[in-house]
């Protein structure tokens, strides 16, 4: 377990480096027993360091999702993100997205949803899309403050999810039909 200076000051090194638009080396190969625990910790300091500049949090990404890329990257789960009001923005057909601010951008098609309800271990796909309100298509810009996207998996993370931009189209209510026999 990182202490919690140790977690402040890689969340401002990682806030520093974005500002400033310069990579950075990943913590995994600096920063003795960086792991998935220490990089989560590292996401909630940076939640609070960005509330406490104006932002607000509308949402969170899951990265990593497409398996055939997991060895690629040494990711063999999941991951997640935050998305804030400064990052996510309405695609219309005036939406511009600057691309100089963004380290090695990358694009990915996105299906977006919201939540309306709360999601519970153990339940079956019914039960799961019963929670989802909306859904929309957008595209994620992402990102890499580590050269030449080389990171592990905890990096990843620290490293906002490698969110860097989010845009999303129209939402459109989700309706479940009752399963037919």
């Amino acid at each position: 377990m990182m202490s919690a200076p140790a977690v402040d000051a890689i969340a401002g090194e990682i806030l520093d480096a974005s500002a400033a638009h310069r990579q950075i080396a990943p913590f995994t190969e600096r920063v003795p027993g960086f792991d998935l625990d220490a990089a989560y910790a590292v996401t909630a300091a940076l939640r609070r360091l960005r509330l406490a500049r104006g932002e607000q949090p509308v949402g969170r990404k899951v990265g990593f999702t497409n398996r055939t890329i997991w060895a690629e990257y040494g990711v063999y789960a999941p991951i997640w993100g935050d998305m804030y009001d400064t990052t996510l923005q309405p695609l219309g057909a005036d939406a511009v997205l600057d691309l100089s601010p963004l380290l090695e951008p990358r694009i990915e098609p996105e299906i977006a949803f919201g939540i309306a309800r709360p999601l519970h271990a153990g339940m079956d796909e019914a039960a799961l899309l019963g929670c989802i309100d909306w859904v929309a298509h957008g595209f994620e810009i992402v990102q890499s403050i580590f050269p030449g996207w080389r990171a592990a998996a905890a990096d990843t993370v620290a490293a906002y999810g490698l969110h860097g931009a989010y845009r999303i189209g129209p939402r459109y209510r989700l309706r479940v039909y009752p399963q037919v026999n």
